[in-house]
């Protein structure tokens, strides 16, 4: 089911699904990344301007940004609702804000994001109102602020990999959630047994492709962990995440 209401929220329901949830029954970090991506899109259609769009015209949308915070993850089989609105942050970005309830209307896991229209053969990005106009002016302030960690002084744990094929997807590049699990198969799995994640804080540079030689440079301070993945030399993503 899936409405869009007169203050411009966009809304659907959805059941976890068993691929979806890892063994502790709750749905997987990554595929919360996946549910807030296929909302957006959802919505974008909805209002004129989704992939089909885009792509149309030789665009394509990425994500810049995004924060998260997380009360708890949805267990398998349990019914939430998805909730979205979507307004111009800037000539290039649009702000989009995400939430998760559950069953009651109770907010479990919130969101901000940042996007851009890129143009596909330059990967450049191109004004919003150059393609889309009116960009929807409706509020949506930033509901989840982004946090950083100071990394100075502090020595990285290295970890590195090849990108597989299995992690691109239709905008011919490494799929958003890969990052995420990049980043947490760095961390010990002690580690992720004696903590909960609540906070997931991603800030996109450059995207990756399959076959490229990774590399996450791990650092640790109290309950925040920052990685830096990396292509060579060259920072292609930044995490944060936040530890209760």
């Amino acid at each position: 089911m899936k409405h869009v209401e007169a203050a411009g929220t966009f809304s659907t329901q959805a059941a976890v699904r068993s691929y979806e949830s890892g063994p502790d029954g709750l749905m997987k970090p990554e595929t919360v990344l996946h549910w807030l991506q296929e909302i957006a899109e959802a919505h974008a259609s909805a209002l004129g301007f989704g992939y089909d769009f885009v792509m149309s015209r030789g665009l394509a949308w990425v994500e810049v940004r995004l924060d998260m915070t997380i009360g708890r993850r949805p267990a398998w089989k349990e019914v939430v609702e998805l909730r979205t609105c979507t307004a111009q942050a800037s000539p290039l970005q649009a702000r989009r804000n995400l939430e998760i309830r559950d069953a009651e209307g109770n907010g479990i896991i919130a969101a901000s994001c940042l996007w851009a229209v890129i143009d596909i053969r330059r990967r450049r990005p191109v004004p919003l109102n150059k393609y889309i106009s009116p960009f929807p002016e409706t509020p949506c302030s930033e509901m989840v602020a982004p946090v950083r960690l100071d990394i100075e002084g502090l020595q990285p744990e290295i970890r590195e990999w090849t990108a597989e094929q299995r992690d691109m997807d239709f905008n011919r590049h490494i799929n958003n959630a890969a990052y995420l699990v990049w980043a947490l198969e760095s961390l010990p799995e002690a580690w992720q047994e004696e903590h909960a994640l609540t906070g997931i804080h991603l800030h996109f540079r450059k995207e990756s492709h399959a076959g490229e030689q990774m590399k996450s440079l791990l650092f640790r301070q109290g309950n925040l962990t920052c990685h830096h993945i990396m292509q060579g030399d060259e920072l292609r993503a930044e995490a944060v995440l936040e530890w209760g």
